[in-house]
């Protein structure tokens, strides 16, 4: 990448072929249509061209790169599901998450009520940032610990650490929906 941003016009395509199987399969896990995918893939690069001269060389590039692929993918769930507030990258996840445990119907999983939304928001928003971008790596890329600790430069202690605060705190803050009670 820093090549690329020097002006390298070869080096994208090698920062392609690096990273754009891991966005697609980032995209993958949320988007079945093998079209959309291209599509997100394609913006996400397309992004990633136009801040070519924002990228700092002394960051790691993967989660700078993930950082853009997410807010693409926020954007497109976003326009899907017709929300008219921008509702984070985190709240969409804890919203996809309580879908994927079928905590409520098929039926109604894209029709979350702005309650429901607000709280979710407001709990993820509520991790510290170094807790937020470990659940997003390792539960929505599907990176493993030790991956995540690779991309973030820490030790796998201190992400499975982070991972196990953030995890707790959301059963802490969401219990009510997690165990079906009311608040």
């Amino acid at each position: 990448m820093a090549a690329y941003a020097r002006g390298d016009e070869s080096a994208f395509v090698r920062l392609f072929a690096s990273l754009s199987p891991r966005i697609y399969g980032f995209f993958a896990r949320s988007f079945s249509e093998p079209a959309v995918r291209d599509e997100l893939l394609q913006t996400t690069f397309l992004k990633i061209h136009r801040a070519r001269a924002r990228y700092r060389p002394e960051l790691p590039l993967r989660p700078w790169a993930f950082t853009i692929a997410a807010h693409v993918r926020r954007d497109e769930l976003r326009r899907r599901r017709r929300l008219r507030e921008d509702p984070g990258e985190e709240a969409l996840a804890a919203a996809e998450e309580l879908g994927a445990l079928g905590r409520r119907p098929e039926a109604e999983r894209g029709l979350i009520d702005r309650d429901l939304a607000e709280r979710l928001r407001n709990a993820v928003g509520a991790l510290p940032e170094s807790q937020r971008v470990v659940i997003h790596l390792h539960r929505y890329e599907g990176m493993t610990f030790a991956e995540v600790a690779g991309v973030l430069s820490t030790s796998e202690v201190a992400v499975r650490g982070r991972a196990f605060r953030a995890y707790a705190q959301l059963r802490k803050s969401l219990r009510d929906l997690v165990d079906g009670s009311e608040p």
